[in-house]
């Protein structure tokens, strides 16, 4: 674990975004809320140089269409400068608290694909992977490229995250991701390149398949309370886990 800390690299110019009464509101209702840009031009570009450094390590002969980097900080300074001191931090304490921790970071690439089944990434929690309690825990999903339903952007259940943590299965022997079965199609988060949104870690969501001809790129940053922990896992504390960082706050000893 470590504590969040100051760079010489230049900051992001958009100010901290705190929750209006309004938006609160929505979140306790909707389970998600879109928080507006939280990069300007400039980190965007750096996070996207970031992107590229990875997927450029990806071997030729690889047949897969969508590509996960987790626990990426270490490799790619603009998306470490926006996790652990980014404008939506603000935003993030006004629904967890003051004390803070980061404990998962990843990018997610759709590359072009006209298969809408092997493309899509089914409905499901966040903490359907790893239960973090308390489950107080959201997830920021920003845009690298502007969204929508045509590339693969982000659906949600709205008030799903009230039913608590569902029962998860997966949907192929082989698969190493899980799946709730839902009924209708949920509200689809269009969004602009820069752009964000947040949701509860019990919030159902999915995406679709990228059926434009650009990559689809995006990167997400979970947090949760700087002294939650995995019950699962034996009580181990969420920031004891690799590239965890308190980001606000503190934690107890």
């Amino acid at each position: 674990m470590s504590t969040a800390s100051s760079t010489s690299t230049p900051r992001n110019s958009i100010a901290p975004i705190r929750l209006t009464d309004a938006q609160r509101a929505d979140f306790a209702r909707d389970g998600y809320v879109v928080l507006g840009r939280i990069l300007d031009d400039a980190q965007l570009q750096r996070i996207r140089d970031d992107e590229a450094r990875l997927r450029s390590t990806i071997p030729y002969q690889d047949p897969a269409t969508t590509h996960f980097w987790g626990q990426a900080l270490g490799a790619c300074p603009g998306a470490r400068d926006l996790a652990l001191d980014g404008p939506h931090l603000s935003a993030v304490s006004d629904i967890i608290g003051d004390d803070v921790a980061l404990w998962w970071n990843q990018f997610v690439t759709k590359l072009p694909d006209g298969d809408q089944v092997r493309g899509e990434f089914t409905w499901h929690q966040d903490n359907g992977y790893k239960d973090v309690a308390p489950g107080t825990n959201v997830t920021v999903w920003c845009a690298l490229d502007d969204v929508d339903t045509h590339n693969g952007c982000v659906w949600f259940q709205p008030g799903s995250h009230k039913a608590g943590l569902l029962p998860h299965h997966r949907p192929k022997a082989e698969s190493w991701h899980l799946q709730v079965p839902v009924e209708g199609d949920g509200v689809a988060a269009p969004m602009r390149a820069g752009e964000a949104v947040m949701f509860s870690a019990y919030t159902l969501h999915r995406s679709k398949a990228n059926l434009s001809q650009a990559p689809r790129r995006a990167f997400f940053l979970e947090y949760a309370h700087a002294d939650a922990v995995l019950p699962g896992e034996g009580g181990v504390r969420v920031r004891t886990t690799p590239e965890a960082w308190v980001v606000r706050g503190k934690a107890s000893p």
